[in-house]
């Protein structure tokens, strides 16, 4: 979050948009990789595998009737008393069990309802399901003490994510079956037949339903059927930037969930709950897009206004849709945690929810926790334990092993501003620069977060250990505003501004109310929602100009350096610097014109906390960190031996030339983000040449990191389609240009792609094509390929279908660099804590 490289959403934000939220919206408020059955109801079904045969996951996605196994009498709907009276199983009712977890069903009726333990045994529609409608099955006599599965909601910790890796299923088998509901009671047969709850289980068997059909269980597409390719050759693409998992992201701003226990219909609901009747308060999305008069909020099927590329606060990312992308051959992706605190504060109080926690860090530990529960989810509806394809790795070994199986290998990410809570609170007696901050004391700065190491929740070793232990990877040390560690990239003069003196230590009521330069007070009602009791101490960015991308030594890869800064107030030489060491910004956001840099660099704490970060092997995230900063950064990884490489993982802005190649040079990559075809073509070029002049000796591969939940648009449609180079429906991957020219692909299967689209069982619902919406969903970076079969060199596909393989050597050379530092300490270059350069 965000991946600016685009024309970006914070860049179209002006004193009107604010305006008018402050007076309309505000005021509103106040197998291989294995086939898929693209238009039915679930993914493949493994329950046939004698492995799984008689199990408690063997009748996922099945059309099962309940016959008692005392009587030999089939459950039936009797004009709704539900009853074991059915001489045989094709008088009996079918129920088709849809898992919501590993070895938990829900129970669809022929009259599309659930069947539920309220009132004893009866119905309710799926719209209104409740934990009531949950069933776990168990084989009799099964006495296993199953680990609690990942809960969606609920904050990751050590000891329950240790116990659920641990564990190890013994897969009772068995023909007999307990049910249960969500409080323990058990589903039992009465003497006249009927169905009761109750203390003591009757036991079940399991028929295949040779009457009746099931209804259809809802469910979104992937549009794709058949097997997607494996192999030892570990090809496949990488998204080293992705947000599936942003469920609690700012405050409730994006509504739906990547997968949800009662299905599609409630994981992709209305957004009116959360966004309002009319889509007004949706004041995170209003920011970004300029849009203030709302939206459609018709969510699964008919998707008026979203998913589209630029609906950024609502669901992209739903499991059906990623499905898709892993049959084009999507292998490697680092799921990013991500949270911005002032944001979430903004839509708290908007939305009426005032006490709702925006602490950044147990917002990720609740999003690591939804990663782990969507595993579950996935290898539920693909049979049981291990058979899905979102396969979360800790280490390349296990990356290795699972793209080897055409599976999807999963890191895990955090991308916060205040990573460790470690955030910096100015104190108004201390006027040092970065460089040489102290801490404590009258005079030092307020961190919050501590370098002793004594095992105290509040230090900096003791949150990263505990990182590790949740299963985390990768880390960006900073995000979008300043903390102790050092200062944030600027690729925005105004609202990340603002946000960065909120972070710091509050926004004063004189900056509140002061409109901001733009001649009216309408915008007070938008600041005054920030946190209402923050320390007015917080600084606004201390700035110098970037140097120039014209010269050669420097260059850009992504857009210029820096970003031209909003004056709140009369511009100099009216206005006084107040920044650290005389600089532009500090207590008054007073800047010269010209592309203005962070002049925050890298900290005595943040120093340490980087050397921790590598010392446990965390792959280093370089994008977000202030242009400075990344040479701080590059200084530090070549001073190590082997070099501790770094990765920016989508396109960010900020990064010259100069970086890309040194970045290269110390083994790391750049994956840029994937704005549109050409653009990713045009950056291709750049980065290869880069690459070649780095010296680096390791291949050259090319990735993307998509952005996708995190506030970013989506790839745009082709500007110019040449004729006979239109996207036509359905088409097909894994051969022709780009592909036969690969090895990997001799023995490939080639997969038929149709047209994305959403579908319910009474045939609504819609359909987008590339051609013209770009990448409405996660699902369509599929239709992306089919474009750069049709425009890109095959080179080009050949680099992307290595971008797994890159990375996992990436990471490797991470290990191996880690093992160094952890032997033989962090080796600091001389002058490596230094003051920014000077205008």
């Amino acid at each position: 979050m965000p991946s600016p490289a685009s024309p970006h959403f914070y860049q179209r934000l002006t004193w009107a948009t604010l305006a008018a939220l402050a007076t309309g919206a505000l005021a509103a408020c106040l197998g291989g990789g294995g086939g898929s059955n693209s238009s039915g109801s679930t993914g493949r079904v493994d329950a046939q595998q004698s492995r799984l045969a008689n199990t408690r996951y063997a009748p996922a996605n099945q059309c099962m009737v309940l016959e008692h196994a005392q009587s030999g009498k089939a459950v039936l709907n009797n004009n709704g008393r539900w009853q074991a009276t059915a001489d045989n199983t094709s008088q009996g009712s079918p129920l088709f069990f849809k898992p919501s977890a590993l070895g938990e069903y829900l129970l669809y009726t022929p009259d599309e309802q659930l069947l539920t333990s309220t009132n004893n045994v009866g119905t309710t529609p799926l719209a209104n399901a409740d934990p009531l409608a949950l069933w776990t099955l168990k084989v009799e006599g099964d006495s296993t003490v199953y680990p609690a599965l990942p809960a969606a909601g609920q904050p990751a910790t050590p000891q329950a994510i240790d116990a659920y890796r641990r564990f190890k299923d013994p897969l009772v088998r068995g023909e007999r079956v307990v049910l249960a509901n969500s409080n323990g009671q058990f589903l039992s047969v009465g003497p006249q037949g009927q169905l009761t709850m109750g203390t003591q289980p009757s036991a079940f068997r399991l028929r295949p339903s040779s009457g009746t059909a099931c209804a259809t269980f809802p469910e979104a597409q992937s549009n794709v059927e058949g097997d997607t390719f494996a192999g030892p050759a570990l090809a496949g693409f990488a998204d080293t930037h992705l947000h599936a998992t942003s469920t609690t992201f700012l405050g409730g701003a994006k509504p739906g969930t990547p997968f949800h226990k009662f299905g599609v219909v409630h994981a992709l609901h209305d957004c009116d709950r959360d966004h309002g009747p009319t889509g007004q308060r949706d004041v995170v999305g209003s920011l970004f897009t300029g849009d203030v008069d709302g939206h459609s909020t018709q969510g699964w099927p008919l998707f008026t206004d979203w998913p589209s590329r630029t609906a950024t606060t609502h669901e992209a990312t739903y499991w059906k849709w990623i499905e898709r992308a892993w049959k084009a051959g999507l292998r490697l992706t680092v799921n990013f945690a991500v949270d911005n605190q002032t944001l979430c504060e903004i839509q708290r109080n908007v939305a009426g929810q005032p006490t709702r926690d925006c602490n950044e860090m147990q917002s990720a530990r609740q999003q690591i926790n939804v990663a782990w529960a969507m595993q579950d989810y996935i290898d539920a509806q693909y049979g049981g334990p291990g058979q899905g394809w979102w396969r979360i790795v800790t280490t390349p070994a296990q990356a290795r092993e699972v793209i080897a199986q055409g599976k999807l290998a999963v890191l895990l990410g955090v991308e916060i501003s205040n990573l460790l809570n470690c955030t910096v609170h100015y104190n108004p007696a201390n006027r040092q620069e970065g460089f040489e901050e102290t801490t404590g004391g009258p005079t030092g700065q307020f961190y919050g977060c501590a370098m002793t190491e004594t095992g105290a929740p509040h230090e900096i070793l003791t949150q990263l250990q505990e990182l590790k232990a949740l299963g985390v990877s990768n880390l960006f040390t900073i995000h979008e505003f300043d903390n102790a560690f050092g200062g944030s990239d600027i690729f925005e003069g105004l609202v990340l501004n603002l946000g960065t003196r909120e972070n710091s230590g509050g926004v004063d009521t004189i900056t509140k109310n002061l409109g901001m330069g733009a001649g009216s007070g309408a915008q007070a009602p938008a600041l005054a929602a920030l946190e209402p009791n923050g320390l007015p101490t917080g600084e606004f960015w201390t700035t110098h100009t970037c140097p120039s991308i014209d010269d050669p030594e420097v260059g850009t890869v992504f857009p210029a350096l820096g970003a031209e800064m909003t004056n709140l107030g009369p511009p100099p030489p009216a206005c006084q610097y107040t920044g650290r060491g005389g600089r532009p910004g500090g207590t008054t956001a007073c800047y010269p014109a010209g592309p203005q840099c962070n002049a925050r660099t890298l900290t005595p704490i943040g120093l340490y906390t980087f050397g921790k970060v590598m010392e446990l092997g965390f792959n280093f995230e370089i994008d977000h960190l202030g242009y400075t900063l990344k040479n701080q950064l590059l200084d530090l990884s070549a001073a190590q031996s082997p070099n501790y490489p770094t990765i920016s993982g989508h396109g960010f802005s900020g990064l010259s030339l100069t970086q890309a190649k040194r970045i290269f040079a110390t083994g790391g990559l750049v994956y840029p983000t994937y704005n549109d075809t050409a653009d990713f073509i045009k950056l291709w070029k750049i980065l290869r040449a880069a690459w070649r002049n780095s010296g680096s000796p390791h291949p050259f591969v090319m990735g993307f990191g998509s952005d996708t939940n995190g506030l970013s648009p989506q790839a745009a449609p082709r500007a110019t389609i040449e004729p006979g180079k239109e996207i036509n429906y359905p088409f097909t991957l894994f051969k022709g240009q780009g592909f036969d020219q690969q090895a990997a692909f001799a023995k490939a299967q080639p997969l038929a792609f149709d047209q994305p689209g959403s579908k319910a069982p009474n045939g609504q619902g819609r359909t987008w094509h590339v051609d013209i919406d770009g990448n409405a969903h996660y699902g369509m970076a599929a239709d992306s390929i089919a474009e750069l079969q049709l425009e890109a060199p095959p080179e080009l596909l050949a680099d992307l279908y290595g971008s797994a393989l890159g990375y996992v050597q990436f990471w490797e050379r991470t290990e191996a660099a880690s093992r160094a530092v952890a032997k033989n300490g962090l080796k600091v270059p001389q002058g490596l804590l230094r003051a920014a350069p000077r205008d």
